[in-house]
């Protein structure tokens, strides 16, 4: 089913680019106070946070965040945290991600593996498409509140994921990840320039960026601390991204579910698109569905075509 496509459009002032929010104000509460229970007993973050909105959150995503404010229950501080999850509480996600060519485009696919009650992430996932001057800039899949970006991309230029992974690197006080994809979407014009900014920016915290843009040649998975990083190309024309580092040193950890089924995921992933490389989308998403490759805790499935910029999403626990 054909999924609608909201319009964000980048040439209003920010508090006036999600006004169609009025017309969501439960689902904006709803989906605000499922991110909020996480936080429940952490109030180091809630005192903190006055000095890392100044130090870090430019003044256009704060009057973004406040307009969200202005028609929740919610405080643009707390709207802020929410906004923060992935930083915060990044091993609630999981996610399984690949691409190559085929037939003259790169296809990006992506599994969004997060834990969520009463499957609310799943079926109020949404589409959002970035416009100026009535063109499309960039798009991503989120949610209503949330305006930063997991996954999303620029037609004919390049997509970008993000996968949960933890190191034993210190946190900076920097640029929370999901900001800094929504800033690369929307103002890096290549993939190489794509690639750069997110190789060497200093962020928040750990995460692996599965970027891919319009040729075999450009595909990389971007392994991330907060201040180091590594970059990996394709195998056999596939890249392939799940929770572990490959090339990051980062000692033995502890394991949770996520890093326990990393491996088996990856190699089940790389073997499907080995064995036999989709030619479409709906042939992705075949992979993605593999009882061995998607997970429980799936609330999304999309593949991205990096040529067009058409999305293909499905939402796991909805029934549209």
């Amino acid at each position: 089913m054909k999924q609608t496509e909201h319009i964000i459009n980048l040439d209003l002032p920010p508090k006036q680019r999600w006004s169609f929010l009025i017309d969501y104000k439960s689902e904006v509460d709803e989906l605000l106070q499922c991110y909020l229970n996480d936080f429940e007993g952490a109030d180091f973050i809630f005192e903190n946070i006055e000095d890392y909105k100044r130090a870090v959150i430019s003044a256009d995503y704060m009057e973004e965040i406040e307009f969200i404010s202005s028609i929740s229950k919610f405080s643009s501080n707390e709207i802020l945290i929410a906004n923060l999850y992935y930083d915060i509480l990044k091993f609630y996600l999981g996610c399984t991600a690949f691409a190559f060519e085929t037939d003259g485009a790169v296809l990006h696919s992506r599994n969004l593996d997060w834990w969520t009650d009463n499957n609310l992430l799943s079926s109020q996932s949404k589409i959002f498409d970035y416009q100026r001057n009535g063109r499309t800039i960039f798009k991503t899949v989120g949610w209503v509140g949330f305006i930063g970006a997991l996954s999303g991309t620029k037609p004919g230029k390049f997509s970008v994921t993000l996968n949960a992974v933890l190191s034993k690197d210190a946190a900076e006080i920097a640029m929370p990840v999901s900001f800094l994809l929504r800033d690369v979407l929307d103002k890096a014009n290549s993939y190489s320039e794509a690639k750069k900014t997110l190789e060497k920016t200093t962020i928040a915290s750990d995460c692996l960026l599965l970027l891919s843009g319009k040729t075999s040649s450009e595909m990389v998975v971007i392994e991330r601390t907060p201040k180091r990083s590594a970059t990996r190309g394709p195998d056999n024309g596939i890249v392939c991204v799940t929770n572990d580092y490959k090339l990051i040193e980062n000692g033995n950890g502890g394991e949770s579910e996520l890093q326990a089924t990393s491996c088996g995921r990856y190699d089940r992933a790389r073997e499907l698109v080995g064995a036999k490389k989709p030619t479409n989308a709906n042939e992705c998403l075949d992979v993605l569905k593999d009882e061995k490759v998607m997970m429980g805790i799936t609330v999304q499935q999309m593949v991205f075509n990096n040529k067009t910029g058409k999305i293909e999403l499905i939402k796991t626990g909805a029934n549209v």
